[in-house]
């Protein structure tokens, strides 16, 4: 048993900010949390944030492969770095806000009975804008769907639309 966790605690140890060792000097560093988004090996930082009581955080540098695991799962780190909590949601993603920004839409109800939740989706800006302009939304299973009208007056690529005849 001891043997077989030892591959998850090794993992856990290298994924840690501050026992990572990697070259830091080229990497791009943001404002907000990276949303993990490209090359997976390549190395993004997050600049030092604002501790709870006073002064600042670290600078957080990690592989895109990691910051995307905390997107994946709707989580963000603390601003000292040593615990991951989960992200803010909202209701209605507008993609306002700087374009690689992650924000997250909170769960939907599935079923009438509000029994069941969809899932959070997590994008960044950019996408949720891009979705919006292209007239499309992310359904409440947490799939991409279109709003286009199909049918008479709509560009035929979008949800149908049949006509109904009156006898």
């Amino acid at each position: 048993m001891a043997m077989r966790m030892l591959p998850v605690i090794l993992f856990s140890l290298l994924a840690t900010p501050a026992l990572a060792q990697f070259d830091t000097s080229n990497a791009p560093t943001l404002p907000f949390t990276p949303s993990g988004y490209g090359e997976p090996n390549a190395v993004v930082c997050r600049a030092p944030q604002p501790l709870p009581q006073g002064g600042m955080g670290p600078k957080l540098c990690m592989r895109n492969s990691i910051w995307l695991k905390l997107t994946d799962t709707a989580s963000d780190l603390s601003a000292d770095g040593r615990s991951v909590f989960a992200r803010e949601t909202v209701a209605n993603p507008s993609g306002k806000g700087h374009p690689e920004a992650v924000t997250c839409r909170r769960p939907s109800n599935t079923s009438a009975s509000r029994t069941q939740v969809g899932p959070t989706v997590c994008l960044t800006n950019q996408y949720w804008a891009q979705l919006a302009a292209e007239e499309k939304r992310v359904n409440n299973y947490g799939v991409i769907v279109s709003t286009k009208v199909n049918g008479p007056g709509g560009r035929g690529d979008g949800i149908p639309v049949l006509p109904t005849e009156l006898h």
